[in-house]
């Protein structure tokens, strides 16, 4: 099933060894020979970590950086105050069901959605799952705050300063919830339309396992060293699979995203990562968000208008019944699915983990706008 996980973190100034630049370094797996926090990490006995980069770069950085993010995340342990964030650090899986081109897409699709116009630099991992189960695709994207939509020639002494000193603005809005609940609603669509536009019947959710209507005990890891936590906490979720309680999960997960995307024009690269942006960044009324604004309205349009040409002038069936960005009416088999899964789980009276799994059905069509809409 695909596995959906966002974690967003910052760090302040001092808080750990090296700082934003070993951080830096740690991501792009640079100096693994450096004593400091983030390397002995590479260096741990199990070898987790150290051949898994896939790619990186960065992005957005002021020229006095020198198109060198290490410069960038240098100069900010230097100059940031004290008591303040250096740096965000968002962390995202990439589902292992996707291949590696699109996998490579979504990634991109999630930090032009999110970060675009900060200062940012990123690595995607694959690490072994430590289950044996296989990679383990993730993205990291180290970001700072201070945003400049219209680059100022500005020293890096400057560049740090407050805004009423000539400095570049840090944008609050990531300190509120608000802003992380959109971010994980926007990666769960990305992700969504990009396991469709490969044809995999799978889907991720963004909200708790009580806001899915699923009642049971989330399989969590209260510590990452304690080795007896994570043997508990592997064995819960091999009972969750064995038993079928996570197929069945996955089902009513995939259901309710059928549901959320034939309210969708279509599932394009393009549409979609508008129509998330234009969300996460719906408070924000900068000149520079309301071109954005406009542009993504403009593209919609004639969308909605190539939809509306006439028949004469539409491509062929053939060649449309393969385009996975244009959304079907879905069958009734997942609903299906889902009731004869739920029936065997009931029967079934050694599936411990299932037993204690209460998932409510609902009917799919009166449940078309709760809980979905943008």
């Amino acid at each position: 099933m695909a596995l959906y996980h966002v974690h967003l973190s910052y760090g302040g100034k001092g808080q750990q060894g090296g700082g934003a630049r070993g951080f830096h370094q740690y991501l792009s797996r640079d100096g693994v020979g450096d004593g400091v926090q983030f390397h002995r990490y590479l260096e741990r006995e199990d070898g987790h970590g150290k051949d898994d980069l896939v790619a990186q770069g960065h992005g957005h950085l002021p020229a006095w950086a020198q198109d060198s993010p290490e410069q960038f995340w240098a100069t900010a342990d230097r100059l940031e105050r004290k008591n303040g964030p250096v740096f965000f650090h968002l962390q995202v899986t990439l589902p292992r069901e996707l291949s590696p081109e699109a996998r490579a897409e979504l990634a991109q699709d999630i930090r032009e959605t999110l970060v675009e116009r900060y200062p940012h630099a990123w690595a995607i991992h694959e690490p072994m799952a430590k289950d044996g189960s296989g990679v383990q695709p993730h993205i990291h994207i180290q970001f700072s705050t201070r945003r400049e939509d219209v680059e100022r020639d500005l020293s890096p002494a400057v560049w740090f300063r407050q805004p009423n000193h000539g400095g570049v603005a840090k944008d609050k809005s990531w300190f509120t919830k608000g802003r992380l609940q959109d971010v994980r609603a926007s990666v769960a669509l990305l992700t969504n339309a990009a396991l469709t536009r490969e044809g995999i019947e799978a889907a991720v959710d963004h909200r708790t396992l009580e806001a899915q209507g699923i009642s049971r005990d989330p399989a969590r890891y209260s510590s990452a060293h304690d080795r007896d936590d994570r043997t508990r906490t592997m064995t819960y979720r091999r009972d969750l699979r064995e038993s079928g309680a996570l197929a069945y999960e996955q089902l009513h997960t995939y259901a309710g995203w059928q549901d959320q995307a034939h309210r969708l024009l279509s599932l394009d690269r393009q549409y979609v990562k508008d129509l998330c942006r234009d969300h996460v960044w719906r408070y924000d009324r900068s000149p520079a968000r309301d071109r954005e604004r406009e542009q993504s309205m403009a593209r919609t349009f004639d969308l909605a208008m190539r939809d509306r040409e006439p028949t004469h002038q539409r491509e062929p069936r053939q060649a449309r019944r393969h385009d996975r960005t244009r959304v079907r009416p879905p069958p009734h088999t997942v609903a299906r699915q889902l009731r004869r899964l739920a029936a065997a789980l009931e029967r079934d009276d050694h599936a411990a983990a299932g037993a204690a799994l209460n998932v409510r059905l609902h009917d799919r069509e009166q449940e078309q706008d709760r809980g979905r809409g943008w």
